[in-house]
């Protein structure tokens, strides 16, 4: 019986450990932010590849980094990286060097409440550390800037979010031949007669696989 207890106790530590979702929903100070005055990054980005940056706004190289991180954002975006954003994660005892420190940047800025440090003790996240998590919240990767955004920092994050960004699902394309056309409504005819159900073909997303899709299916070719 003592052993009995004893299994179900580890059971319930280690269901509590990989059970814990790496996730915050914070006010955002970076008066020049696009989310400024809303939570981040729940629920304003959600479906994102994340990167927190963990660093003290007092730290006299923080508006040099900070900017540096900004215009880097601007450039993955540019590139195709949409759905990817930076957020730094300061400590709220320091709040009076927010305007001062984020005149170069336009990235949300969240407070970590001192004493506890709640978000760094979470993401085990050291001063001057970016840690990398997918649109999961699981960590992919981690670099710490202690010579600033230089071009071995950008490489490595670069290819961290091109190896784990998410690919692009064409509405209809059932075959994934990146065209949506008279071959998908043949293969969506034959998943229904065959009662299949795939993801593909749930076209409207209600977990059923039938008529309605084919229907929004031959809509979305004749508005193509």
């Amino acid at each position: 019986m003592k052993n009995i207890k004893i299994l179900i106790s580890i059971l319930i530590v280690s269901g509590a450990i990989f059970s814990q979702n790496l996730e915050y929903s914070m006010e955002d100070y970076n008066s020049t932010s696009p989310t400024y005055g809303l939570n981040v990054w729940y629920p304003e980005y959600l479906n994102y590849i994340t990167l927190h940056y963990f660093s003290s706004q007092g730290w006299s190289g923080w508006t040099n980094t900070f900017g540096q991180l900004s215009n880097f954002q601007d450039e993955l975006r540019s590139q195709g990286y949409e759905n990817i954003v930076i957020i730094a994660v300061g400590q709220s005892q320091i709040s009076q060097f927010n305007s001062n420190f984020c005149a170069n940047s336009d990235l949300p800025l969240v407070m970590d409440i001192s004493p506890d440090f709640e978000i760094r003790d979470e993401f085990n996240g050291s001063h001057k550390q970016v840690v990398i998590l997918d649109v999961e919240q699981n960590e992919i990767g981690r670099i710490t800037l202690g010579a600033g955004l230089n071009s071995s920092a950008q490489n490595y994050i670069t290819n961290i979010i091109i190896e784990n960004y998410p690919e692009e699902i064409i509405l209809g394309d059932i075959n994934a031949d990146e065209i949506v056309n008279i071959q998908d409504i043949i293969l969506l005819i034959n998943m229904i007669l065959n009662q299949e159900v795939e993801d593909a073909g749930d076209v409207n997303d209600d977990n059923n696989v039938d008529i309605l899709d084919v229907v929004i299916l031959v809509n979305i070719i004749l508005q193509s």
